[in-house]
């Protein structure tokens, strides 16, 4: 009796193992579903959501670490988007000064294109209105996403000290692959 319920106990591991999770979404251990009006997303354990600090802002997660917090920002602008793909990577690498370079990449997530830029130096920042330059921290790195969803393109932005991007960089991957468009649409 023992041989048989192994045998049906070894069998029934192999039909569960070896789903092809490319185009569908990866699925993401715990977490909270969250949807983003274009784009549904799995929000991954020990990442904070925090209410988005500005109307730029779809959603907004602090992802705490030893080295400082590092935040990731979800901004949306609607189908017309903020510029094409390869105008915000620029624009995002020229956020950092004695960087590395950067790093892109492409895949397709749930049939979205997706880009994919990690970078790490000392981070400037964007320029502010009225003329205020943002303060440079070095020793930082950012892991950025375009993901290009029926609604638009949404962009994920996780910046922070380099030890804290790294720690959450797996689950950011996840994330990320765990992506699907939307039922609802998305919401300018």
């Amino acid at each position: 009796m023992y041989k048989k319920w192994m045998l049906i106990f070894v069998l029934g591991l192999g039909f569960g193992c070896g789903s092809n999770s490319e185009d569908k979404g990866a699925a993401v251990s715990g977490g909270q579903g969250q949807d983003l009006g274009g784009v549904a997303v799995m929000v991954p354990d020990g990442w904070v959501t925090e209410p988005p600090s500005n109307q730029m802002r779809k959603a907004q997660y602090k992802l705490p670490g030893d080295a400082g917090d590092a935040e990731l920002v979800v901004t949306y602008f609607g189908t017309g988007g903020a510029g094409g793909v390869d105008a915000n990577i620029a624009r995002w690498i020229g956020q950092f000064s004695e960087s590395d370079g950067g790093k892109t990449s492409k895949q397709t997530v749930a049939e979205m294109p997706v880009t994919l830029l990690d970078i790490r130096g000392s981070f400037v920042g964007m320029q502010r209105p009225m003329g205020g330059a943002s303060e440079t921290k070095n020793g930082q790195r950012m892991l950025a996403a375009i993901v290009e969803a029926p609604a638009g393109a949404f962009y994920f932005k996780l910046v922070g000290p380099e030890a804290t991007v790294t720690k959450w960089e797996q689950s950011f991957n996840q994330f990320v692959k765990a992506m699907k468009p939307s039922a609802g649409g998305a919401k300018a």
